[in-house]
């Protein structure tokens, strides 16, 4: 509690002298406080040390002990060594963190890579490092998950680490999956392909889709066509409805332009956020600069997060500095809805860079008055 003190001082007091006395007490009591004699070896983790006495073994995150805590291991101390981050052993234990793994695993063939574990028969995912849903869905007290049909001698984590292969499989979502191994590729966060078929790519599994693998293009980081239409699925944090990929007839893809992440433009449509604008003019379509990018407009409409504002001047439409208010000759939006009761000729931020707004009568939260 002391040494948090006094770090919480030294951020405070910055390069006075105060912040050098207290960084120098930092030290000392740090030093002093430490149970810890020494990393093990700190070129393979930084989360194994001896402790005080060099009698013992103790984990902590990080060897942040004040924060984050240690345990003493039951181990040997001669033979105990790292082997990686979160696994270690000694003459007669296997290690994940604190933990003696000895029951999961065999020992004797034990090895790692990375963030994953391998023994002859398996290959072993900690389950704390798995996503949370699916964490939670386990019950099982044991540390390690096994990747049921990889092959440990082949088995290899691509740099999208939620990807694997071993020598005959691909594998995702912590599963083998069933597709075309030597011509199966992940696109991009939404979809990946075979020869034979394209597919959805939910949070945890992948979803064969009626896009046609022969004519398929990757259009951008979230849409792709096949010969006769253009796709985009935006998966929800849920994995995504099965059902939810839309699709966009076209006559050509040789004019297909991007404004921002945002909008799609092609033939005479334009796209935001998969959804078609209704009545936009591609030809005279812009973007007006704001933070959010959700205000564009053409010769006939302004649109906000890909809708008409309705009864919109035009000629008139601008945007405040904090764009979600906007004005024309007659109204103020907000996010692009028409706000009743304003003072347009008093309304604006009560001071500058604010995203406080008022009039001569009121002050405003968003669309609503605040007097507070």
């Amino acid at each position: 509690m002391i040494l948090n003190i006094i770090i919480k001082k030294i951020t405070k007091s910055k390069a006075s002298p105060v912040g050098f006395i207290l960084l120098a007490m930092a030290s000392f009591i740090g030093q002093a406080c430490s149970p810890f004699s020494g990393a093990v070896n700190k070129e393979i983790s930084n989360n194994y040390y001896y402790g005080k006495s060099g009698k013992e073994i103790r984990y902590s995150p990080m060897g942040n002990w004040f924060e984050l805590g240690n345990q003493t291991l039951d181990a040997d101390v001669k033979s105990f060594m790292p082997l990686s981050s979160d696994f270690a052993k000694d003459k007669d234990h296997i290690f994940f963190c604190q933990y003696i793994i000895d029951d999961e695993v065999d020992i004797h063939s034990f090895r790692t890579s990375n963030r994953l574990g391998f023994d002859k028969d398996h290959v072993y995912i900690p389950i704390e490092n798995m996503a949370y849903s699916i964490q939670s869905t386990l019950k099982t007290d044991k540390k390690l998950f096994v990747l049921e049909g990889a092959d440990p001698e082949t088995y290899k984590e691509s740099e999208d680490w939620e990807w694997g292969t071993d020598a005959e499989n691909w594998f995702y979502g912590y599963k083998m999956i069933d597709v075309h191994y030597e011509t199966f590729t992940p696109i991009n966060d939404y979809f990946c392909k075979d020869n034979h078929r394209v597919y959805k790519r939910s949070s945890f599994d992948i979803i064969p889709c009626e896009i046609d693998p022969l004519t398929f293009k990757m259009l951008n980081e979230r849409y792709v066509a096949d010969a006769h239409f253009i796709y985009d699925y935006l998966r929800t944090n849920d994995g995504g409805d099965p059902s939810q990929l839309k699709k966009f007839s076209y006559e050509s893809l040789d004019n297909i332009a991007f404004l921002h992440k945002d909008y799609l433009l092609f033939d005479n449509s334009v796209i935001y956020e998969g959804v078609l604008m209704e009545d936009a003019n591609r030809t005279h379509f812009m973007v007006l600069e704001s933070a959010t990018k959700a205000y564009a407009k053409d010769d006939q409409n302004v649109y906000y997060d890909g809708k008409k504002i309705a009864g919109v001047d035009l000629a008139t439409f601008a945007l405040y500095d904090y764009d979600q208010y906007a004005r024309d000759k007659n109204h103020v939006y907000h996010w692009g809805v028409k706000m009743e009761g304003v003072d347009l000729e008093t309304f604006g931020a009560i001071e500058k860079d604010s995203w406080v707004y008022k009039d001569k009568n009121h002050t405003y939260a968003g669309a609503e008055i605040s007097e507070n």
